[in-house]
């Protein structure tokens, strides 16, 4: 997608909404690609001696250290500078060309959703989210992406606080048995396999950028929860069963270094927990559509109705920016009479709302929404330090032979736990807010077809005929609301979280077509000057070479079409003189020969006593 500037309209040059966790990526990375770089050094003497086990050890500690320092850091300046250009956020539903007609699931749901006059909320389904709903009720009103995410984090909470309660019960009870050094190794594998890596995923939103229906995320983490129980129960008695038969680990124990992963990675869920409740928002004081009504007659073809809203669509153009055609339905007109249709959905640009973005950390922590977001963040920092102070640790350790299984166990976990809170607040760091107009028209009616002759057909000089559409009583509805999307990434599906009704553009909007309809013409006359023109210099050549009744003819002709060019007293008598035609024609009175009566001007037999008129008297 590319990226559009208009130096006259700078409202989608955004600042930077990832500036915070820049920063925190940027000195996590600067730190773990340090570490490696020191790794490197310590090895360098001892592969100056030789190749060893403990020097390749050592040497894929700092290129695993580097690799990953070089990641966050890639990661911060891939976003360093950030581009939104004025083709984003992304469409509500596909988007129509302006000469095709079409319409699509999506667009059909809008449209119901402002028919219906209000905004639907998926039921959440499931016993673990019931108990999230009842401790979060503004989260049924919350945009999906942070539904799910509360959802997912929810589960992991108790998996790890269940985790967590059922390890202290195996330790407290067998740790001083023989199978000491088991319990943190089943629990640990345990934990990495049930809890970190759904963890570390990132939860993504429903195929296709639908909006379904918010279900358990975690269906099977029910089963899981039931496996943590009889483990807890259970547990301190199989391994002391379990215990005599277990090989002897020498001493090796990491009970507590899991302990203390477990503490930091619920430290983790509790303040995303806390971040995620600030960016809940109260119900919508206020959700709806303004609707019209009307009712019209017009003469014309329905479709000149659908060319008038176009034009008057493109008057709401924001920064000059096309609206957004979801449906766009051409009336058809078949046969000499029948009925039609015709729609049209449109949204304009979606706009930014101000001051919703962290501009740096010291705005960041003084505002609610984002401070315990940014706590989140720092505390990812601190982990990731931690444990690349942790792996130099085990480094030397290593090259001095002493014993690394509890360094390196304490490095991985705290770089785990410090993975998992950069992705957790990376997803609501990425919200952007936006607002826009949702347009939608709807016309339906029938018509019979008709011919209009204007003119005396025996003694008028001027006639015209036009072949007419007659509609009786259209019916049009217009729906105009201010809707409120927001998305979490800039090429992430839009959300749609509130929506209020806009009355007076509605009565506008439908005020202006059902005037347009019901002015419009069905006799067709010379409008333009050369008509005018011409007329004249006919009438000039029938005075030259017609004679008398060629010449009145002549003039009565331009008289005619100039009286029909010309407007109405009322409308002229409000002109400046310079709109008024400089030289205009008026038809000789004509009398009757016979018995004197005067006759009006087309008339070819006396009213009074019925003789043939002559010429001009």
């Amino acid at each position: 997608m590319s990226y559009e500037f208009n130096p006259e309209s700078q409202v989608f040059e955004f600042p930077n909404p990832y500036k915070v966790e820049n920063t925190a990526l940027i000195s996590s990375g600067a730190v773990m690609v340090l570490a490696g770089g020191l790794a490197m050094i310590l090895v360098r003497e001892r592969l100056s001696q030789g190749m060893d086990g403990r020097a390749i050890a050592v040497l894929g500690i700092s290129v695993l250290l580097l690799l990953l320092g070089i990641g966050l850091l890639a990661r911060a300046f891939t976003r360093l500078r950030y581009f939104f250009g004025r083709n984003r956020p992304a469409n509500l539903a596909p988007v129509l060309p302006q000469d095709k007609d079409g319409d699509s699931a999506p667009a059909a749901t809008y449209k119901e959703t402002l028919r219906q006059n209000a905004i639907t909320y998926p039921e959440p389904k499931g016993p673990l989210n019931g108990l999230l709903y009842s401790w979060l009720p503004n989260l049924i009103f919350a945009p999906g992406v942070i539904q799910r995410t509360a959802q997912t984090q929810f589960y992991n909470f108790l998996s790890l606080a269940a985790t967590f309660i059922s390890f202290l019960i195996c330790w407290l009870l067998l740790g001083k048995d023989s199978a000491n050094g088991w319990i943190g190794l089943v629990y640990g594998a345990f934990a990495f396999f049930q809890i970190m890596r759904p963890m570390m995923q990132k939860p993504g939103a429903p195929a296709g950028g639908a909006t379904g229906a918010v279900t358990d995320a975690v269906q099977v983490g029910i089963g899981s929860l039931i496996v943590l129980i009889i483990l807890a129960v259970l547990g301190p008695v199989l391994l002391g069963m379990a215990g005599s038969h277990l090989p002897d680990l020498g001493g090796l124990s990491i009970n507590g270094v899991l302990c203390v992963a477990l503490v930091c990675a619920l430290a983790g869920c509790l303040v995303f927990g806390l971040a995620l409740k600030n960016q809940l928002q109260p119900a919508p004081q206020a959700v709806g559509s303004a609707r019209v009504t009307e009712t019209m007659t017009m003469n014309a073809h329905p479709n000149k109705l659908m060319e008038e809203l176009d034009r008057i669509l493109m008057t709401r153009w924001f920064s000059l920016i096309p609206n957004r055609r979801y449906t766009h339905k051409t009336p058809a007109v078949i046969g000499s009479q029948g009925k039609f249709a015709a729609e049209m959905l449109e949204e304009t640009q979606p706009r930014p709302q101000p001051n919703r973005i962290a501009s740096g950390i010291g705005h960041a922590l003084s505002t609610q929404q984002f401070f315990w977001l940014t706590c989140l963040t720092g505390l990812a920092t601190v982990y990731l330090i931690v444990g690349a102070f942790a792996a130099i640790l085990a480094c030397r350790n290593i090259l001095g032979g002493e014993p690394v299984v509890t360094a390196i166990a304490f490095a991985l976990s705290q770089i785990a736990v410090g993975m998992f809170c950069y992705g957790a607040s990376h997803a609501l760091w990425g919200r952007f807010d936006f607002v826009s107009e949702l347009i939608w028209v709807d016309i339906s009616g029938s018509y019979e077809s008709a011919n209009v002759h204007l003119g005396n057909q025996l003694s008028s000089n001027v006639q015209t005929t036009k072949n007419v559409i007659n509609i009786e009583s259209m019916t049009m509805r217009v729906w105009v609301s201010e809707i409120d999307t927001v998305i979490f990434g800039k090429d992430d599906a839009r959300q749609l979280i509130g929506m209020r009704g806009l009355q007076n553009v509605a009565d506008e909007l439908a005020g202006s077509l059902k005037g347009f309809g019901e002015t419009r013409s069905m006799v067709v006359a010379p409008t333009s000057t050369q008509d005018l023109d011409r007329a004249q210099k006919v009438g000039a050549m029938n005075q030259l070479m017609g004679g008398p009744q060629a010449a009145a003819a002549g003039e009565r002709l331009a008289a005619a079409i100039i009286s029909a060019s010309t407007p109405s007293p009322a409308i002229s008598s409000a002109a400046s003189p310079a709109e008024t035609p400089a030289n205009t024609y008026a038809a000789k009175p004509r009398f009757c020969s016979n018995c004197g009566t005067q006759a009006s001007g087309n008339a070819k037999f006396c009213g009074n006593c019925g003789a043939a008129l002559g010429a001009l008297v």
